[in-house]
């Protein structure tokens, strides 16, 4: 399945350690944001791939008939991902740095950042898909 491997097993598995380095990488960048409370990066990273894991499962199975409708399908199923995403992130900064909401413009800023990484992240499972027609979303 995506990079070109026939295991959806190890496909899978391939695509949550891209997503967890990509989000141990992100918590790095929001212990920089947020000093005062910097966390284990791992741990940020491992909670953001497990919210992810589960939300994406969830989600996928909800809106998998959006990808099936036309040629805009999956753009459809990326989009509707995005008020999720931003959900996903607004809890690791509630959970990790910033209890009290204290710093509203900067959350807004992490979480939409975070948002947009998210889907950066997705790039080898798209590169998977037209390759083989594998998808997971986290």
């Amino acid at each position: 399945m995506p990079g070109g491997l026939n295991n959806p097993v190890l496909g899978y598995v391939a695509f949550t350690t891209v997503k967890f380095g990509g989000y141990t990488l992100a918590a790095w960048r929001l212990n920089q944001s947020y000093p005062e409370h910097a966390r284990n990066v791992a741990a940020v990273g491992g909670a953001r791939t497990g919210i992810g894991m589960i939300a994406g499962a969830a989600l996928g199975f909800l809106l998998f008939p959006l990808m099936l409708i036309n040629e805009f399908g999956l753009l459809a199923y990326y989009v509707a991902f995005i008020p999720v995403r931003l959900v996903e992130w607004w809890i690791i900064i509630l959970l990790f740095y910033d209890r009290h909401l204290q710093t509203k413009a900067k959350d807004w800023r992490n979480a939409g950042l975070g948002t947009i990484w998210s889907y950066v992240l997705d790039v080898p499972a798209l590169i998977g898909l037209l390759a083989t027609g594998g998808l997971w979303i986290c």
